[in-house]
């Protein structure tokens, strides 16, 4: 069993907020090709440092523990506001980098999921991915 960890560093986004527009559907978060993009990039690299040929092999037990920056001014014991987003769609855009960045084959194939949302520490907002094949 193959099993993946990386951390991704930036500030998180959600996916999956639709804008209705007479052009088409459009992300409502302008935040999340960019958020897409830099976790494409961090798991192309844990693939090419695992020295991996083609995608794991389905089916994938994901893990995701996401650090969100902490306001000045809160006194939230968790990340709830609602500028964050929510933790499927965070989940959903790392899913989809995922499977652009050739680590899996498809996010379909996820069959274990666990995401937690934490505030930051000293290291800063992002995610930690970890991409594990199941049941081999």
């Amino acid at each position: 069993m193959t099993a993946i960890t990386f951390t991704v560093n930036g500030t998180p986004a959600p996916q999956g907020s639709k804008t209705r527009t007479r052009y088409g559907m459009f992300e409502s978060s302008r935040r999340v090709k960019p958020w897409r993009e830099v976790v494409t990039q961090a798991a192309s690299i844990a693939a090419d440092n695992a020295c991996l040929l083609g995608p794991l092999h389905p089916p994938y037990r994901v893990d995701m523990w996401f650090y969100i920056k902490k306001p000045r001014t809160t006194r939230a014991t968790h990340p709830v506001a609602p500028t964050i987003g929510d933790l499927d769609k965070l989940a959903r855009a790392c899913g989809d980098a995922l499977t652009t960045s050739g680590l899996i084959q498809d996010d379909r194939f996820i069959v274990s999921l666990h995401v937690d949302k934490e505030w930051a520490g000293e290291d800063g907002p992002g995610v930690i991915i970890s991409v594990e094949e199941f049941g081999r």
